[in-house]
């Protein structure tokens, strides 16, 4: 027998294989629905005291080095004025940096929910496929 024979005897698969992978792609999402956290209050607190924390310590940090510098090069106080001022923007970009993070991950979530950015699992502008 030929193999154009063969193929004409086994039956196509493409149909069932796409059920198959609709099938398996609605239960996934009904399996991340039942698991998803219900904690986005605590969440928020997490991220707000996250972004307290990165900022404050930048301030922190760069108060430090400029008390440092004062004390080794006797400049005091614009030692100080300036670790202050390079420690506030050191900690804006850690929130930036942060806020990026966070947004680049929900669009990654909305894309894999197939929710529109900003909209969450559930709401009215998530759309129907």
């Amino acid at each position: 027998m030929s193999e154009r024979d063969d193929r004409a005897k086994t039956p196509d698969r493409s149909e069932d294989l796409k059920d198959f992978d609709r099938r398996l792609s609605e239960k996934i999402a009904r399996h991340r629905e039942k698991t998803r956290p219900e904690t986005e209050t605590s969440n928020a607190w997490s991220v707000s005291v996250k972004y307290g924390s990165g900022f404050a310590g930048g301030v922190l940090v760069g108060t430090a080095l400029g008390w440092a510098a004062d004390k080794f090069f006797d400049i005091a106080p614009w030692g100080m004025l300036v670790g202050v001022i390079l420690g506030f923007a050191a900690g804006l970009r850690n929130i930036m940096r942060e806020a990026a993070a966070a947004n680049a991950e929900n669009a990654a979530t909305a894309e894999t929910t197939g929710c529109e950015t900003g909209a969450m699992p559930g709401s009215d502008a998530t759309k129907e496929d």
